[in-house]
C-alpha cells in the first residue's frame, strides 16, 4: 500500500459531488458543508439529514441513479453507494477527467483519505495511519481529545488577533518570530489550564506589548 500525502485543501465554493445517498454518504456531506463546499448529492434514495439538507437548499439534489457526465466539472468526488458497478463507474469518469476521488468502500483506488481529526475552532489535529487500521486512529484522536481542550479554541482565537496586529505593527521578520516564540512558548497558557485564575487575553496582549516596550528602549538607549 502507497503512503498518502497529507495536505490541508480549501473546498469552500468548490464543487463537490456525492454518489449515494446512505449514512455514509451522510456523514461525508456534512463534513463538506462544514468546510463550505458546493455540495451535488446523486442517488435516488436518500436518508432524512439529507432531505433536510436538500429542503434547506444546503444541497443540490439529483434524486436518481447516477450516470456518466455527472461529475464534470466536479473539484472532487465521493462514491459511497453499495453497487460496486456503480462506484467503478465513478472512479472510471474521474480518472478519464483527473478529478479526484474517494470510493468508501475500495481503498487502493481512493485518490485521498479522510483522517481522524480533532477540531478546536482553528486547530485541527489530524491523525491517520495510511488505512491501515482506522480504529487506531479512532483511539488516539480519543486520546488527543483529552489533551487539547475546548480551551485551545479560545487560545488560538488570541494568538490569532495578536498576529495579526503584529503582521500590522512590525515590519521586522526576525522581531515577529521572536514575539509569535514568546507567545506560544510563555507558560501563560499551562498555568490557564491548571486553574490559575488569569486574563487569558490580556496576559498574552502584555507579552507583546512588553516586548515591543523593551525593544524601543534598547534602541533608544535608554
Amino acid at each position: 500500500m502507497y503512503k498518502y500525502y497529507p495536505i490541508m485543501m480549501n473546498i469552500k465554493g468548490k464543487s463537490c459531488k456525492v454518489i449515494g445517498g446512505g449514512s455514509v454518504a451522510e456523514r461525508k456531506v456534512t463534513s463538506l458543508l462544514e468546510y463550505g463546499a458546493l455540495v451535488t448529492v446523486i442517488s435516488p434514495t436518500i436518508t432524512d439529514k439529507l432531505k433536510d439538507y436538500s429542503k434547506n437548499g444546503k444541497i443540490e439534489l439529483i434524486n436518481r441513479n447516477y450516470s456518466y457526465g455527472d461529475l464534470n466539472e466536479a473539484y472532487l468526488v465521493y462514491a459511497a453507494t453499495h453497487k460496486e458497478e456503480t462506484n467503478r463507474d465513478c472512479l472510471r469518469e474521474c480518472r478519464e477527467k483527473g478529478i479526484l476521488i474517494n470510493l468508501v468502500d475500495n481503498l487502493e483506488s481512493c485518490d485521498f483519505i479522510i483522517p481522524a481529526s480533532v477540531k478546536r475552532g482553528h486547530l485541527n489535529i489530524s491523525v491517520s495511519t495510511n488505512g491501515k487500521s482506522p480504529m487506531l486512529s479512532r483511539r488516539i484522536k480519543q486520546s488527543l481529545e483529552k489533551i487539547f481542550t475546548y480551551d485551545y479554541e479560545e487560545y488560538l482565537g488570541i494568538l490569532g488577533e495578536i498576529r495579526e496586529r503584529v503582521k500590522k505593527e512590525v515590519n521586522d521578520i526576525e522581531v515577529r518570530r521572536e514575539i509569535f516564540k514568546r507567545l506560544v512558548y510563555s507558560d501563560i497558557f499551562d498555568r490557564y489550564l491548571a486553574g490559575e485564575k488569569l486574563d487569558l487575553k490580556e496576559e498574552l496582549f502584555n507579552i507583546y506589548i512588553s516586548y515591543i516596550k523593551r525593544l524601543q528602549g534598547d534602541e533608544s538607549g535608554e
